[in-house]
């Protein structure tokens, strides 16, 4: 600790008078009454993640003679009940090292000679601290992490989830841990930027607990030991997306800047989960053919579906002015054919199934208007 230190330790022992040495790599000297029953030395290795939690088994240890690497926080010296403390540059074999730092000489010294080691047990999880530590001091000193903001990482996020996909495939186990370090990367990046927003900031502990809150909203029956069964699990979870979500609309949240394909079978997916008669969809949406030249085959694909969500907000929207909100296959009959009669397929301008197609000349819708480019992200 800078300056001189005085006082009085309560019952245990009195303060020793400053011991010259060099600073830097030296030691808080702290005197204690000895303790006297002979036991070998010990090495008190504190968490530096958490170097206020001392060891259950070393807590009768801090009754003896302690030396203190300059490591250690004055207030956790404080909190053992330590007035004050010197500087000493030697290392007293007959004491109890306290010290948050493994490769100090001191420490290194201690465990060569054979000295017991007491430490703090590891948490899953300690790496994933030092790392938010290290992405705040890179958004903070570095000059590109500096001035990046969230559209600026749009396409390296898209990379490494590609990158970690290939990693997969290849059933490449290093190259998957690189992989997951990457995208790891682009979480805590942009909480880290999220921190930095005037007006509506959060930070990753926000984005962890947004994660806990949600996953343990979602599985109350498995945390609490009710049932294990997977049936149940996935029923129990989309109940309460439902509930949490309140949505309009059953293709609410649907992110469509994903791949058209992927696009296409999120919708049918959410289709199908909320009762649509799927006979009503035409096959033509999960058709696709690729011709030489015209038009991108992936956004003639991406457009058809996107018309097809545009019909279906359409039968919700008549549902709603029906007092109708279409969850099961009866509500939407009950919209789409209101009088019993046979209505076209679900998605405008598509070659119905069963007519003569040119598999190379097919006629395809033209690309509609500007589309959103940002899609809601579904969890």
């Amino acid at each position: 600790m800078a300056g001189p230190v005085g006082g009085i330790l309560d019952t245990v022992g009195a303060f020793v008078d400053t011991i010259g040495g060099e600073s830097g790599r030296c030691a808080r000297f702290v005197s204690r009454r000895p303790k006297g029953d002979g036991s070998p030395m010990t090495v008190i290795l504190l968490d530096p993640l958490r170097p206020d939690t001392i060891p259950a088994r070393a807590l009768p240890l801090l009754n003896g003679p302690l030396v203190v690497t300059e490591d250690v926080h004055p207030s956790t010296l404080w909190d053992l009940g330590l007035t004050g403390a010197t500087w000493a540059e030697r290392d007293d074999p007959d004491t109890t090292l306290l010290t948050g730092d493994r490769q100090h000489p001191l420490t290194r010294a201690r465990i060569e000679r054979g000295d017991d080691v007491i430490a703090a047990r590891p948490v899953p999880g300690d790496a994933l601290l030092e790392a938010v530590a290290l992405m705040d001091t890179l958004r903070r000193r570095g000059p590109w992490e500096s001035t990046q903001t969230h559209p600026s990482l749009r396409r390296y996020l898209l990379e490494e989830c590609y990158e970690l996909l290939d990693a997969i495939d290849d059933d490449d186990r290093d190259l998957l841990r690189e992989e997951l370090g990457d995208l790891l990367l682009q979480v805590l990046f942009h909480a880290r930027i999220a921190a930095d927003d005037p007006d509506h900031p959060f930070d990753i502990d926000d984005v962890a607990r947004s994660f806990t809150a949600k996953v343990r909203g979602r599985t109350p029956g498995i945390l609490s030991g009710a049932h294990a069964d997977l049936e149940t699990q996935i029923s129990e979870w989309e109940e309460r997306k439902a509930a949490e979500k309140e949505r309009g609309s059953v293709l609410d949240g649907v992110a469509t800047t994903a791949p058209a394909l992927a696009l296409t079978q999120k919708v049918m997916e959410r289709l199908e989960s909320a009762g649509y008669p799927m006979e009503r969809i035409d096959p033509a949406i999960t058709r696709v053919t690729i011709g030489i030249g015209g038009d991108s085959v992936e956004e003639v694909a991406r457009q058809r579906v996107r018309d097809m969500m545009a019909q279906v907000h359409d039968t919700e929207m008549r549902g709603r002015e029906q007092g109708i909100t279409p969850r099961n296959r009866a509500d939407w009959l009950a919209i789409l054919d209101p009088v019993g009669d046979e209505l076209d397929p679900v998605g405008e301008n598509l070659d119905p199934v069963g007519e003569n197609l040119d598999p190379i000349d097919e006629d395809l819708d033209p690309i509609g208007a500007k589309q959103d480019p940002v899609g809601d992200e579904d969890q």
